[in-house]
């Protein structure tokens, strides 16, 4: 009979973890009560001594190393008693063990390396990254929730139309590009590259004649494409200036002056203190300050924010209206006031680009006014003018 037959010490173990991997977590113990009601795990159970053994030479095998136990928070079989006998924090007298092997099993789970929200993170990076296309992305994350998950975790949104955008290089040249620049970073060293850009027939050419030079220091991932934030050399001589590379936009990358087997990594990298503008450590409100990935010095800019408030009660906006200001600044922008004589308006500040700023402003032109600096607000002025001589000369044309 299938409920009398004997398995071996190995196959009883597997089959237990296994049940319990995917049965268990920390809120949800497994009792042997519930593991004999289940036909398919219970012929591998075993009379109590039995199952008593199996679980703690699991519990030993898995949360000990070759020297003692492990930290607890690295343990992988956990009930009350292991964690009595082998945990940090004191137990009663009463519960006295000559050894492991009278440990009773109660509160028994199976203690799993990655939490359901760090799982809900992995799979979300799978979904928007840009060098895993649709059907491997479905079937990484089918792995992940097949041997990371229990039959307790919420499974998350994992077919997610995707917008088509076009692709300046294969996913596979991409994640050549991408393993490149780190080890160039991991090591300290220079990257040379051709910068290329698309041509009137959609075709990627190279920009100039000679590869760039760069000494790559982040690698940032914005806006569904990849930059490289670098010091960009002209002429054997450096510039010392902060430069952003658009990384799907690189071929025949390359670490000069590399010989692995001489030990020779390649050219040292200029030390990031020497280089302008550049974040000396990495912060994630960089693109906050450097819309649309600009790269000039971010700077205070203050602004006249249209917000309408109610006829009778002038510091209450009408609707909220802040969340075009949230989608670009995040939280990094700051109301400062709402004008007196015309309340509709407030002043905002934010740190920006002014490049970036610039043409921000314009795309917003019937919500937002620039008021300082004043060299940021003529350059908006400039750029109006510039528009204006344009269509005015054209409908001059179309009138003729």
């Amino acid at each position: 009979m299938a409920g009398k037959e004997k398995y071996s010490k190995i196959v009883r173990a597997y089959r237990i973890l296994e049940y319990l991997r995917r049965n268990s977590d920390k809120e949800h113990i497994v009792t042997q009560a519930s593991l004999r009601k289940n036909p398919d795990i219970a012929p591998y159970v075993g009379d109590k001594e039995t199952y008593n053994h199996t679980i703690v030479k699991l519990a030993e095998a898995l949360n000990f190393d070759e020297y003692a136990v492990k930290p607890e928070e690295n343990w992988k079989i956990i009930f009350d008693d292991f964690k009595k006998f082998y945990g940090e924090d004191d137990f009663d007298d009463e519960d006295d063990f000559s050894d492991s092997s009278t440990m009773r099993i109660r509160g028994l789970y199976y203690n799993h390396i990655f939490s359901y929200e760090e799982i809900n993170s992995l799979i979300e990076a799978i979904l928007f990254s840009k060098t895993v296309d649709t059907a491997t992305a479905e079937n990484i994350i089918e792995k992940i929730e097949k041997h990371m998950t229990t039959k307790f975790y919420k499974k998350s949104a994992k077919r997610i139309c995707r917008v088509c955008e076009p692709e300046s290089i294969s996913r596979e040249v991409l994640k050549d590009n991408l393993l490149t620049i780190q080890q160039a970073i991991d090591d300290n060293v220079r990257i040379s590259f051709i910068f290329n850009g698309y041509d009137k027939y959609n075709n990627l050419i190279p920009i100039h004649k000679n590869k760039d030079t760069v000494s790559p220091y982040y690698i940032v991932a914005n806006g569904g494409r990849y930059y490289l934030i670098a010091c960009m050399e002209t002429g054997g001589l450096r510039t010392n200036n902060m430069s952003i590379w658009r990384i799907d936009l690189m071929s025949d990358i390359e670490i000069p002056n590399r010989k692995d087997k001489l030990g020779i990594k390649g050219i040292p990298s200029l030390p990031k203190s020497e280089v302008k503008y550049l974040p000396h450590t990495w912060s994630e409100d960089f693109h906050y300050a450097h819309l649309n990935m600009s790269f000039d010095n971010p700077e205070r800019i203050r602004l006249r924010v249209l917000s309408p408030k109610e006829e009778n009660n002038s510091d209450q906006a009408k609707r909220a209206d802040y969340t075009f200001l949230h989608d670009w600044f995040g939280n990094t922008f700051k109301y400062i006031k709402t004008e007196k004589a015309n309340p509709d308006y407030d002043i905002v500040e934010v740190m920006c680009s002014p490049y970036a700023m610039v043409n921000w402003a314009l795309q917003y032109s019937d919500r937002v006014e620039i008021l300082e600096p004043e060299s940021v607000r003529s350059a908006v002025i400039q750029k109006i003018n510039a528009l204006n001589n344009k269509y005015v000369r054209q409908e001059d044309n179309d009138v003729q």
